[in-house]
């Protein structure tokens, strides 16, 4: 089967057809990957059979290839549907050989679920999945805004509460890059929320500077500014801490995006402050200085630049993963570089 679109991931974890014995759900969002390939593995067992779904590593099954096969036709317990998730795939060359010939004889009531990373279209695995009718392949992305704001809905709904119109658009621009993550954000929020008759923007503004997206901002707010010093001294924090190098990129990428919307409004005569106060979504209290700061020092044309600049980074990246690090550090230095220049013409 061809492979199946972005849009649909949800859709298809959801409610997995049933003719579909193999699926493999990958992707730069590993969080996303892992929580779509759960469900659909929980959805494809027996739900009255505690044993209908079986785990297994990656590792377990390079070094023992027969494990896979002795586990998928194997007849249930009590007669019902069987799911094995197979996680941390990526890595695993040899792993296409040995689900391949479970494709060319499909176990009758057993579904395989493969977790992996980020793929290349040329992957073995990859390839196996996307070229067979039986098989879906199915990508995970970081979640754009829309789909922030969707997971933000479906939390909150959970949890038996609303949340007011600025809270909503205060945590969805704090949220992307991981899944898993912002899930857990989100759950945080609300834990602190219950027992209020709504999540307010008090609520997120307090929980909010415990999130790792804030480090990441404050990266992006140094590159913007023309920080040279201090961005140089938080991209090694990045990189000590493990913090993704595609969350930093897309959320350098949304913060210029963003300075260009506001753009309009100082180019028509209002001062970079009054047009930080009419963001959307609103900017965080402890961050409005230095947007207001980077809205003054970057025109239109230039905001134009730094967005091509900042799209290509965000593939080039992906595409290059070693060096995925010192190609979003170049990025942020050349733009802070600019900044600098434009701070030192003002004086």
């Amino acid at each position: 089967m061809v492979a199946a679109k972005a849009q649909d991931a949800d859709r298809i974890a959801a409610r997995p057809p049933r003719e579909i014995g193999f699926y493999l759900v990958y992707g730069p969002d590993s969080g996303s990957a892992a929580e779509r390939a759960g469900r659909i593995a929980a959805a494809s067992a027996d739900p009255s059979d505690p044993f209908s779904l079986i785990r297994l590593d990656g590792a377990q099954l390079t070094s023992d290839p027969s494990r896979l096969a002795d586990e998928a036709y194997a007849v249930s317990m009590f007669g019902g549907r069987r799911a094995i998730l197979i996680r941390d795939a990526g890595g695993r060359s040899n792993l296409a050989a040995v689900i391949a010939p479970l494709i060319a004889s499909p176990p009758p009531e057993t579904v395989i679920v493969v977790e992996a990373g980020d793929l290349k279209k040329a992957s073995p695995l990859r390839a196996l999945f996307e070229k067979d009718r039986g098989a879906y392949a199915i990508p995970c992305y970081v979640d754009d805004e829309a789909a922030v704001a969707r997971l933000v809905d479906e939390e909150v709904r959970a949890h038996g509460l609303s949340i007011s119109a600025e809270a909503r658009a205060l945590l969805v621009s704090q949220l992307g890059g991981d899944r898993l993550m912002s899930r857990g954000e989100i759950q945080k929020v609300c834990l602190f929320a219950l027992g209020k008759p709504a999540i307010e923007l008090a609520d997120v503004e307090e929980l909010i500077g415990d999130s790792s997206s804030i480090a990441t901002e404050e990266i992006v707010d140094a590159a913007a500014t023309g920080d040279l010093a201090g961005l140089t001294v938080l991209l090694a924090k990045a990189a000590s801490e493990g913090l993704s190098t595609d969350q930093i990129a897309l959320s350098a990428l949304r913060h210029f995006q963003a300075l260009d919307a506001a753009r309009p409004d100082v180019d028509a005569g209002r001062t970079p402050d009054q047009a930080v106060e009419g963001m959307r979504p609103p900017i965080f209290f402890k961050r409005k200085a230095k947007v207001a700061k980077a809205l003054g020092l970057w025109s239109a044309a230039r905001l134009q630049r730094a967005m091509s600049l900042l799209s290509d980074t965000v593939r080039d990246q992906r595409l290059n993963n070693a060096l995925s690090r010192e190609i979003v550090g170049d990025t942020l230095i050349t733009l802070a570089r600019y900044a600098a220049g434009q701070n030192r013409g003002r004086r």
